[in-house]
């Protein structure tokens, strides 16, 4: 009988390198082994794949860049993944299935990744260089974005105790590098254009908890301001111009105004973008079966116009669990093509949810918000509106759903409550009828010893890891928040579970540790 013929290695290029792109090559491993699959790397930054969401933390010296690290290059290398570092893919050819690195080097493809990330938005302003969409701009000294470690550099070197540094942009990342700053020694400006920060995610109350707070941490906000240009002297940031004719002077200006997705490699080789390259919920682009993305560069589109899903992924999140959830299902497809179970349109998961990560200040939103109390009262329907509020204690939260089933949410000051209900957010699960027993898990009463939501809670939304796999990596002496990291990757993502982490090591019963 004649040997049946090996099958010859699918071969994978992947273009990027940050985190979504890490969690992609960590699930391809064992098919690199195996000698299922041949994968080349390509990442423009001469650094392995780090977590960008501590580019602040690393500015103002609150961590180290090898604690940022999410993949060690020889231990890829020795999987047999191929990693070319410090270059960047200048061309496609999609009818040969080629690409051409900036060295002169063409690779062959049989799938190809996008993993590009999103670049920092840059506003037209006066004295800023025009940013050509979703490409790095160019900055005069002492303006500075938060988004690689060459931007953790310049920050580092405009911010410190006793200097002025104002932050364009009241959100998310905005308000938390402020507080970050302010706590730093800083001395802090927040400028943003509407009433509140975070405006469109906060209702009046959460909104007026969250700036009491940073009154309280010495952050200056002027709201309602709308920047005109910079005053630069000699080449060098000095001062903000606003429309109104006022000018707020200040060391450095860090810009927090959001992030376009990085499509112009994609645009050059004919493949349809629009906000993002245009993929399906498969994360295949609609331009070409071979070719997927993943990440912020990706925006799904499908054919149905009423798809609540693709409505949910209209723009850059920014946020790392999403991310992984789409480099686990890319990775599924290319390690297995051949499995038609794996292609099936992804569940609707209903917007990102949004979680404020800054010491002494626990936000969460998720949804639509605006809906009223009385609104539940005067409408007919399936419309219910539940809110509690201790403003004293900086706490509040607000539950909207319709037939049981939460539409939206908002929770300051109360992380545990926040936890739950964003599991069933984001599981569409159905609420007890008393909504107040949601809160029972930040009382003052709750029992120590395990996690307060049961062991088969999930602690670490980005990696998905509950409770129980926590305290089972515990056990087998993992004793810290890096071991834990290490073991089962929860805390490595967004890091909003680090606390609920700390406590799960402080409450279960100690470990021989080797």
């Amino acid at each position: 009988m004649l040997q049946q013929r090996r099958r010859r290695a699918r071969r994978v290029v992947v273009i990027g390198f940050g985190p979504v792109a890490a969690r992609l090559v960590e699930e391809l491993r064992p098919a690199v082994r195996d000698h299922r699959l041949q994968l080349l790397v390509v990442g423009s930054e001469p650094d392995p794949a780090y977590n960008r969401i501590m580019i602040g933390e690393l500015a103002l010296g609150r961590t180290d860049r090898e604690l940022m690290i999410m993949a060690d290059p020889e231990q890829l290398a020795a999987d047999g993944v191929r990693l070319r570092l410090g270059t960047s893919v200048t061309a496609i050819d999609r009818e040969r299935r080629y690409v051409t690195l900036d060295d002169g080097d063409e690779f062959a493809y049989d799938a190809l990744v996008f993993a590009t990330g999103a670049a920092a938005r840059v506003p037209r302003l006066a004295g800023l260089a025009v940013q050509d969409s979703g490409e790095d701009a160019r900055l005069p000294d002492g303006v500075a974005v938060l988004r690689d470690l060459s931007d953790a550099d310049r920050v580092a070197a405009i911010v410190g105790a006793g200097r002025n540094v104002i932050i364009l942009g009241g959100g998310v990342l905005g308000m938390e590098f402020a507080l970050a700053a302010a706590g730093s020694g800083v001395r802090t400006s927040l400028v943003h254009t509407g009433r509140v920060p975070m405006e469109r995610n906060l209702d009046q109350t959460a909104a007026a908890i969250v700036s009491r707070h940073l009154r309280r941490q010495d952050v200056t906000v002027i709201a309602q301001a709308r920047a005109q240009g910079l005053r630069l002297t000699q080449g060098r940031f000095v001062g903000l111009q606003l429309a109104d004719g006022r000018e707020i002077s200040g060391d450095g200006l860090v810009l927090c105004c959001g992030a376009e997705p990085r499509t112009g490699l994609a645009r050059r080789a004919g493949i349809s973008c629009h906000n993002g390259i245009l993929v399906d919920h498969d994360l295949r682009s609609i331009s070409d079966r071979s070719i997927f993305a993943i990440g912020d560069c990706a925006r799904i589109r499908c054919a149905d116009e009423n798809c609540a899903g693709c409505r949910a992924a209209d723009a850059p999140s920014g946020l790392i669990g999403p991310g992984w959830a789409q480099a686990s299902r890319v990775a599924r497809q290319l390690a297995d093509p051949d499995d038609g179970r794996l292609t099936t349109n992804a569940p609707d998961e209903g917007g990102p949810v949004l979680t404020v990560k800054a010491s002494g200040l626990s936000v969460v939103s998720a949804g639509a918000v605006d809906a009223d109390p009385l609104d539940s009262l005067l409408q007919d329907g399936e419309l219910r509106v539940a809110q509690w509020s201790d403003p004293e204690l900086s706490r509040y939260a607000k539950m909207i759903t319709r037939d049981g089933r939460l539409e939206g949410l908002i929770c300051v000051g109360l992380p545990r409550a926040a936890a739950e209900l964003t599991l069933l957010y984001e599981r569409r699960a159905e609420l007890p009828s008393d909504r107040s027993a949601l809160l029972r898990h930040d009382g003052p009463d709750q029992a120590m010893g395990t996690d307060p939501l049961g062991p088969e809670a999930t602690v670490c939304r980005c990696a998905g890891v509950s409770a129980a796999e926590i305290v089972a990596a515990i056990g087998e002496g993992n004793a810290d928040l890096a071991a834990v990291g290490r073991a089962t990757r929860a805390g490595t993502g967004c890091g909003t579970c680090k606390d609920r982490i700390c406590e799960l090591l402080r409450n279960t019963p100690e470990v021989a540790v080797a």
